[in-house]
């Protein structure tokens, strides 16, 4: 949680449930919620990063269920009441609160369930939005497969027309685009990945993935296939019937904007040899920038050699 960030805890108690946003100095506002329908209401203008249940472990499980059912549990650390020496549920943080959790002073509260979403995130780095290894994990496999000197393809991906898909439908929509897109690349290495294959979420649309030479055309396709047919679906009928969305440009100008489709650059070190990391992500991103300046999802190989 860096400077100027800020996180939303959904606290869920008997009768009602409460949403705050805080940034690191721990001031925000609440939002309260009475019932199903407002909570949803209130979830799609704050996604929550926290979710932390003041009740049994039945409670938190079928909140848990609920989430993930309606896409959202990816995002979520759910944190429930928990006495020493219970298992901890799989995708669950546990943490020990007091019986009762409404007695407990705000800053209290918030420092407990900060240091658990830490201690969770020291141990595995991961993408608090889907779930995924981020770009720390990224870095230090690439500089340690090129230490060894191993021959790899690093697939680097991202989606075309976010933005404008963003500032129409808002940043809950663009989460839901951003783990689609993270989806198709986990099923993709899941059928036709191997165990040493990587899955990586760099951050905001931005993916990559380490494969083989053998196995990155496949992927590739697999994903554009799948991310072509599912992102159609995000839009608006009448979007989807023109094929496109109209909103203000970077320089304020009304343009229109096709339907998002997905940009995939390679770089096969087998045939180009590479000396850092930093320089992987310097050909892969002029290479898939290549492929963002072709019409429609495209893949492109970086065919030079040294």
């Amino acid at each position: 949680m860096m400077g100027g960030e800020s996180f939303a805890v959904l606290i869920v108690e008997p009768g009602r449930a409460r949403m705050c946003r805080f940034n690191v100095e721990l001031r925000g506002e609440t939002l309260w919620a009475t019932t199903t329908a407002e909570l949803a209401r209130r979830m799609g203008s704050a996604r929550p990063e926290i979710v932390a249940v003041a009740g049994s472990l039945e409670v938190a499980t079928e909140l848990a269920d609920d989430l993930r059912r309606r896409g959202i549990a990816e995002s979520v650390f759910l944190i429930t009441p928990a006495q020493d020496g219970e298992p901890t549920p799989t995708g669950q943080i546990r943490v020990i609160l007091p019986n009762h959790v409404q007695a407990m002073k705000p800053e209290v509260l918030i420092e407990r369930l900060i240091r658990a979403v830490l201690s969770v995130q020291a141990r595995t780095p991961v993408s608090p939005l889907t779930g995924l290894p981020g770009s720390p994990v990224l870095r230090n496999t690439v500089e340690q497969r090129i230490a060894a000197g191993e021959q790899f393809v690093f697939l680097y991906l991202d989606i075309d027309n976010f933005k404008a898909f963003n500032d129409v439908y808002g940043f809950g929509h663009g989460d839901i685009a951003i783990r689609t897109l993270g989806h198709e690349v986990v099923e993709a290495v899941k059928a036709l990945g191997s165990a040493t294959d990587l899955c990586v979420h760099i951050g905001g649309d931005d993916y990559a993935i380490i494969t083989t030479a053998d196995r990155a055309l496949a992927l590739a396709q697999r994903i554009i296939e799948g991310f072509d047919q599912k992102a159609a679906e995000l839009y608006s009928e009448e979007a989807r019937r023109l094929g496109y969305i109209e909103t203000q440009s970077r320089r304020g100008e009304p343009e229109r904007y096709p339907i998002m489709t997905v940009s995939v650059g390679g770089v096969d070190t087998g045939r180009r040899r590479v000396a850092s990391y930093l320089e992987l992500a310097e050909i892969a991103a002029e290479v898939k920038g290549y492929a963002k300046a072709l019409e429609g999802s495209r893949f492109v190989m970086d065919r030079r050699r040294d």
